[in-house]
């Protein structure tokens, strides 16, 4: 029974790195190398925003910076089997959140500050 709820914990752990820094300016490099400055200022000016809010309101880091990169990417690729599988993908991240018991409020507070973070990048590259 340990090693099962210990291999649950591991798998939890490894999802909410999807909404890392290191995992950001690992596809902020990616993006950068794509050439296209408005996608790449997207990244920047919603991960700034974001940052800010992060910083101001003690937010949930992965639950925001996960919804950047699943809004940002999903709209660059345009490809409806993508959008459904980086969705799947946050859906999951934000359930191991819940599961490792993270704190509620922060994580949904994480969540707007990403739509708000995505919303500036959107309008403001």
């Amino acid at each position: 029974m340990t090693e099962k709820r210990t291999w649950k914990k591991e798998s939890a752990r490894d999802l909410i790195s999807l909404g890392s820094i290191p995992f950001f300016l690992l596809v902020l490099a990616r993006v950068y190398l794509l050439n296209i400055p408005e996608y790449f200022n997207q990244f920047i000016f919603s991960g700034a925003v974001f940052l800010i809010l992060f910083f101001i309101f003690k937010l949930n880091l992965y639950s925001g910076i996960g919804l950047i990169v699943l809004v940002f990417t999903s709209l660059f690729y345009s490809e409806m089997i993508f959008t459904i599988f980086g969705s799947i993908a946050y859906i999951l991240v934000l359930a191991s959140l819940f599961y490792l018991k993270y704190d509620t409020k922060k994580v949904f507070l994480g969540i707007l500050a990403g739509i708000v973070g995505v919303a500036a990048g959107y309008f403001l590259a």
